[in-house]
């Protein structure tokens, strides 16, 4: 289909290169994305839409390098997927954990994730809040992602208990107004984070055209104890600000 062999050249600028099985498998995931109805999983339901625009999104992350050997991933927020699902269909041996808190979402993941038979993929129903407490994830991750999620203050204090030191954070923003960026640089240096970059995405031609940046953050030492704080409060008394 035209609107995948666009998907498979933007993809290519990336560094990233579409097998025919990854093909499927995102188309798959795409027409579980525009077909479930049980909930409303991105407010999206045009296929082609899906695919030209939410999953060249989600590809997009694979522009840092770090990605492509990171063995560990965690999506904060992941919604319906993304950038998680579409991430582990293109690599397989990446252990991606998809963290999100709404039980109707996390009732979908656990449908795409069984779909699809993606093996590397662990959901994960629970608050950033509380599972960045946990031994078990605390500083376990290569690579954490965040789209949607909320000001990028609130992104790295979900993100930055979740990574280990050496690690790296991208936070998938639209328009990035200056104080936006300035806040969460300065909540970052609570967190034992430093801001690398901040990269505009480009699309080809052929795709829906979009403010896109991915902010890239490296984790730089150990989040204090502290963090993350408890639920509700990074939204309401954010970092930085």
């Amino acid at each position: 289909m035209a609107e995948l062999e666009q998907l498979r050249s933007e993809a290519e600028g990336w560094g990233l290169r579409l097998s025919y099985s990854h093909l499927s498998l995102l188309s798959c995931y795409a027409d579980l994305l525009a077909g479930y109805e049980l909930t409303n999983i991105i407010g999206t339901k045009g296929r082609d839409r899906i695919i030209l625009e939410h999953l060249s999104d989600a590809l997009s992350c694979y522009a840092v390098e770090e990605l492509r050997q990171a063995r560990t991933l965690i999506d904060i927020g992941a919604g319906g997927g993304l950038p998680g699902v579409p991430l582990a269909i293109v690599r397989s041996e990446l252990h991606v954990a998809l963290l999100e808190a709404t039980e109707k979402k996390v009732r979908f993941l656990e449908y795409a994730r069984t779909t699809l038979g993606l093996e590397n993929i662990e959901v994960l129903h629970a608050r950033a809040e509380d599972a960045g407490k946990k031994p078990a994830y605390r500083e376990a991750f290569d690579f954490a992602t965040a789209r949607a999620v909320g000001a990028l203050p609130v992104v790295v204090e979900y993100c930055a208990p979740f990574v280990r030191v050496g690690g790296t954070i991208v936070a998938m923003k639209g328009r990035l107004a200056g104080e936006e960026l300035s806040n969460g640089v300065a909540a970052s240096g609570e967190l034992g984070v430093e801001l690398r970059e901040v990269r505009e995405v480009n699309y080809r031609a052929q795709l829906l055209q979009k403010d896109r940046n991915l902010v890239v953050l490296d984790k730089v030492g150990p989040t204090p104890r502290r963090f993350p704080r408890r639920v509700g409060v990074a939204k309401k008394r954010p970092l930085g600000a």
